[in-house]
């Protein structure tokens, strides 16, 4: 998050987007706000390209800091002054001796500070998340980062607990007399389907006037199951109930199973719907549409690869900086750059010489594969490139040409960059 020093309606602005943050002087013109507002949504070189819309001689002061990256991103014009703290020590960035504007990166920023000359430091900060505001100092740090809470789910309410009540103090109520069920229409239960017990009716004494039979059957051989031998619906056995047992279907029967009963030889991993019996079908049969999907199963699978991590590449400066070349770098004295069409914005970076003969945009470098590839945007002086053991060699312009790690790149006025890829 970043902190203004708010001041009364005056020449200088700040206007923060995200992690970027701008310090201009508008000069009473305020009607440029939302365009700059605008390009600090879109990134660092927009507002590049939305400060300089009208040149050089109109473009105002500013500066610029953008901190969403790893390293601090730094540009400043004019009266202004940016102010870094590494490692405990402070760094001012100021544009003093640059007629255009000065673009620097900064790596490990703990703090960063936007101000213009007397920025009054005892004035109070306000913290300021997005917005625009009448200011002469922004100052960003981790410190005061506080991201938005995410949003959490209501949690569960619970049902009310009731109190236990004492088993003394609930009226006992007399059990109803149990109805039971018509046998046309028995009760089913969805969760866990049962026959209705039928009432039991006690048996009637014996008749001692009557005669003894020796040739009936004994009423409890008759109301006795049959051992059940599995195979008794396919070849048509005698299934013996008693009357009670008759009046009632058994719940068995009307659940279908997806099985077959079939003898041991023929596996159970291939069901056969109850549909598939009908017609010619013998239900001994495997059909072939049964063994869809065999194969699949029985195919192992496969383990996708690890990607492979190519090299990094960077070029070290002559003043001493590294930049790496993700994404591609545009080298110059004041270079310009905007989004490709793949989508990946080239970045920045402002070499200065005595001589003053290097190009805005003198020439770009970039990755393509695992090959870094220079080419020369149509530069002044030209650029001369010169790989281990070779000599030195001039490049087309607007050519792209490979080279290796080691390769030197001359833009000339003692301005060089070495390839170079990490280990």
């Amino acid at each position: 998050m970043f902190e203004v020093q708010q001041t009364a309606s005056g020449e200088w602005v700040v206007v923060v987007v995200g992690r970027r943050a701008l310090l201009v002087e508008l000069g009473g013109d305020t009607a440029r706000v939302a365009s700059y507002r605008r390009a600090l949504s879109a990134g660092f070189a927009e507002t590049l390209e939305a400060l300089a819309a009208d040149g050089f001689a109109r473009t105002p002061a500013f500066a610029l800091a953008d901190v969403a990256a790893r390293h601090a991103v730094i540009a400043v014009r004019g009266t202004a002054s940016v102010t870094v703290a590494v490692n405990g020590s402070d760094r001012v960035i100021d544009a003093s001796g640059v007629s255009t504007w000065l673009e620097q990166q900064v790596d490990g920023a703990s703090t960063v500070r936007l101000s213009i000359p007397p920025a009054d430091a005892a004035l109070a900060p306000l913290p300021l998340v997005e917005g625009v505001v009448w200011a002469a100092a922004v100052t960003w740090s981790p410190t005061t980062e506080t991201p938005l809470a995410a949003s959490e789910p209501d949690a569960p309410r619970r049902a009310p607990v009731t109190a236990p009540v004492a088993i003394d103090d609930v009226a006992v109520v007399a059990d109803a007399p149990v109805v039971p069920d018509a046998p046309d229409a028995p009760e089913i239960s969805a969760a866990e389907p049962q026959a209705p017990e039928a009432p039991e009716v006690p048996a009637a004494a014996p008749d001692a006037s009557r005669p003894v039979d020796e040739t009936r059957v004994p009423e409890a051989t008759i109301s006795a199951p049959a051992e059940a031998t599995g195979y008794d619906h396919l070849f048509g056995a005698t299934m013996m109930r008693s009357v009670e047992d008759a009046a009632v279907r058994p719940i068995e029967e009307e659940q279908a199973s997806a099985l077959i009963d079939i003898p041991g030889f023929v596996s159970e991993s291939f069901p056969v719907p109850a549909a598939a019996l009908d017609g010619d079908h013998d239900g001994m049969t495997v059909l072939s549409g049964s063994l869809s999907g065999f194969d699949d199963r029985e195919r192992p699978v496969e383990t996708p690869a690890a990607p492979v991590v190519g090299p990094r590449f960077f070029v070290d400066v002559f003043d001493g900086r590294r930049e790496y070349l993700e994404p591609p770098i545009v080298v110059g004295r004041a270079p310009v750059v905007s989004s490709s069409s793949r989508g990946v914005s080239p970045r920045a970076v402002t070499v200065t010489s005595a001589e003053q003969d290097i190009s805005r945009s003198h020439a770009s470098i970039a990755v393509e594969g695992d090959t870094v590839v220079v080419t020369d945007l149509h530069s002044r002086n030209g650029t001369m490139v010169v790989l281990p053991g070779k000599s030195a060699q001039k490049l087309r312009q607007g050519e792209p040409t490979a080279v290796i790690a080691g390769t030197l790149i001359d833009l000339g006025s003692g301005v060089t960059l070495t390839v170079g890829e990490d280990a």
